[in-house]
């Protein structure tokens, strides 16, 4: 293995994630808005069809996710791959703004935009994997940390940005003949001033940095160079990872997804109000975890942190708000139908009348709600950002990444587009009560994994580290250290 004096490179790293929090800030800007819209531009269309929406850019941003990484790994580079990725994203904006328009159904103009800025989205892969190549072996967990922590930190601050526009109402100031400048429209206008600062980033700064990949020299020959291959990395602790992220990501997903339908069911507040409440209240997901990601970040804790043991916290703040949560039978109060409960005398609040659980189904409260939403999944999802996501990685060793964060992304990418159909589904049907079984009963076997397979859930293990008589499987065979 050669061996290299180079620095890490943190000019690239920091534009990357700088890069990586705008994108995945646009993925979910739209949530506190996208059904309060849908149900402005189509009074018929259905949780379920809104669930579909939803589900509409995961679903190719799971499909984009690996193909751009393995287009990254076969050309050598993030760079291009990444700018192609914020151009679709830009693409997807112009759609949205032009949904007023009826080129197409709104609807289904709605669900093309989400598709096309999920394929930009795939890019975020590319973005993290380039945080470990440029990156030396000992700042490697701080260089990821600083990654994952703009890209969770860009996910949960998506949906409190809505805040800065909904002053501007419905339907707002006008711009151009039927194109209009509002609380919906709004983050689609700001995503594209957004793209066109990441193009510039990307274009004239960005440069592509190899400085933590395993560099091999040149072998004579197989025999000889089956000494120097990267060791196999343990698959059983790659899939407790991927599993997690799952988990992890079909949990906010979903919080996401129903947080305006079921604010507006449970509390009965009309479209306005839950934009604002929704955004209020992940504003302050948001602000638990930038203190998180900052501190992390300024005070380098990752060296000192036990991330096996963090991960399993994160998933237990998960499972103790689902509890708190619960519509439990013993909670008094009843949810108010529409017909029982008028907004101004003109837009019906509350539950629908086809929703029967409404009549056995006692409210939440909205109170407890809103600060636990905000306090515990907030702190559980910057843990599980920073730790497993660490973990992950340092499983996977200095190889190029490309591929494998691709996977770690597609894995997400699933649970955001299985969750919200299977959610908005399920709420329409039954409430709330079997989705937190759901994902309470996820994340406790979570938790299981990790207790199970805690001593595998370690850094990959190069040869140098390797004393006389131990030995490692690469991808000639067997190695033996003497």
């Amino acid at each position: 293995r050669i061996s290299s004096n180079e620095k890490t490179d943190w000019g690239s790293i920091w534009i990357g994630a700088v890069v990586v929090f705008f994108t995945s800030a646009q993925s979910s800007i739209y949530f506190s808005s996208l059904w309060p819209y849908l149900q402005q531009l189509d009074s018929a269309a259905t949780e379920n069809f809104f669930g579909v929406i939803t589900a509409a850019y995961s679903l190719w941003n799971a499909i984009a996710s690996p193909v751009f990484g393995f287009w990254s790994n076969r050309i050598k580079q993030t760079r291009i791959p990444t700018i192609i990725g914020v151009l679709l994203t830009a693409i997807g904006n112009v759609l949205y703004i032009l949904l007023p328009l009826n080129i197409v159904t709104p609807k289904y103009m709605m669900m093309i935009s989400r598709a096309v800025m999920g394929t930009g989205g795939g890019t975020l892969a590319l973005l993290r994997s380039s945080a470990v190549t440029a990156s030396t072996a000992n700042d490697r967990a701080r260089a990821i940390s600083l990654n994952t922590g703009a890209y969770s930190l860009g996910v949960t601050v998506g949906p409190a940005l809505q805040l800065l526009f909904t002053p501007l109402s419905y339907p707002g100031t006008r711009l151009v003949s039927s194109i209009w400048l509002n609380l919906y429209t709004g983050p689609a206008i700001s995503g594209l001033v957004v793209n066109a600062i990441c193009l510039t980033l990307l274009y004239f700064v960005y440069r592509d940095s190899s400085v933590g990949l395993h560099k091999v020299a040149k072998m004579e020959n197989e025999a000889h160079e089956r000494f120097f291959a990267l060791p196999k990395f343990d698959w059983v602790a790659v899939g407790v990872c991927l599993f997690t992220r799952f988990a992890q990501m079909l949990v906010v997903t979903n919080l996401e997804t129903i947080g305006s339908p079921l604010s507006m069911t449970m509390f009965a507040w009309d479209r306005e109000t839950a934009v604002f409440y929704v955004a209020l209240m992940q504003g302050a997901f948001t602000l638990v975890g930038f203190i998180i990601f900052a501190a992390n970040t300024i005070f380098d804790f990752g060296p000192r942190m036990n991330h096996r043991l963090s991960s399993i916290i994160g998933l237990l703040i998960i499972v103790a708000f689902h509890l708190l949560t619960y519509p439990w039978s013993f909670l008094s109060g009843k949810i108010k139908y529409q017909e029982e409960t008028w907004f101004n005398g003109t837009e019906p609040v509350g539950c629908r009348r086809s929703f029967d659980w409404c009549a056995t189904t006692p409210p939440i409260n909205k109170y407890v709600y809103i600060v636990s939403y905000s306090l515990m999944v907030g702190t559980s999802f910057a843990l599980l950002a920073i730790s497993m996501s660490t973990v992950y990685s340092m499983v996977i060793g200095p190889r190029n990444q490309g591929t494998m964060q691709g996977i770690l992304i597609f894995t997400g990418s699933c649970a955001r587009m299985t969750g919200p159909i299977l959610v908005s589904s399920l709420f329409v049907q039954s409430g709330i009560a079997i989705p937190w079984i759901i994902e309470m009963l996820m994340c406790t076997f979570g938790v299981l994994l990790w207790v199970v397979f805690y001593r595998r859930l370690v850094p990959l293990k190069m040869e140098e580290s390797l004393s006389a008589g131990d030995r490692y499987r690469n991808k000639h065979g067997m190695v033996y250290k003497f």
